[in-house]
């Protein structure tokens, strides 16, 4: 799985971090990149007012991943409203199931033939979102706002060692490309 960028938004869609990792063919990087983040902000704000909306409790829903045929955003929100995104490839693994016909509306016997699913590997999506937790409670927690020069309502993300203690630990992990 490629990791195509990482992203932090405060609760109202403020970017408060944003790395990209894998270069592909766009020439304007920074026109890019913030057309990427209103995209992936509105997208993610959207689903969380929809589901909040059709569920039957009351109380936040929690967009934990979605999933389009190319690619993947892993979603880890705190309870202060911190999102974390991973943006990548889609991770998949392919499960055969058998394809059921029916006549006149009653279901027939699988046929021998099969087609294939792509499925969401659960491991692994537990795995990620575990990492973006990690990135919360000990990178985010440690190198910004434990900082002295951390204030509340804006970050300065660029004046602690969060990126490289970010590079570090992305980099290190098994599924990150």
């Amino acid at each position: 799985m490629t990791v195509h960028s990482f992203h932090i938004f405060d609760r109202k869609g403020k970017t408060l971090f944003t790395k990209r990792y894998f270069k592909g063919s766009g020439n304007q990087d920074t026109e890019y990149l913030s057309e990427q983040r209103k995209l992936i902000f509105g997208m993610l704000f959207s689903l969380r007012e929809l589901s909040n909306s059709l569920s039957p409790v009351d109380g936040p829903g929690d967009i934990q991943l979605v999933k389009s045929g190319a690619t993947t955003l892993y979603n880890y929100e705190t309870v202060s409203g911190l999102r974390f995104v991973l943006y990548t490839t889609a991770e998949t693994s392919v499960m055969p199931t058998a394809t059921l016909f029916s006549q006149g509306g009653s279901p027939s016997l699988p046929t021998t033939e099969s087609s294939s699913t792509m499925m969401t590997n659960p491991a692994v999506t537990e795995k990620i979102r575990g990492s973006l937790r990690h990135i919360y409670e000990n990178i985010w927690v440690t190198f910004v706002v434990r900082s002295p020069m951390y204030r509340p309502l804006q970050p300065n993300v660029s004046s602690t060692n969060f990126e490289a203690a970010l590079d570090v630990y992305l980099k290190g992990m098994p599924w990150f490309r």
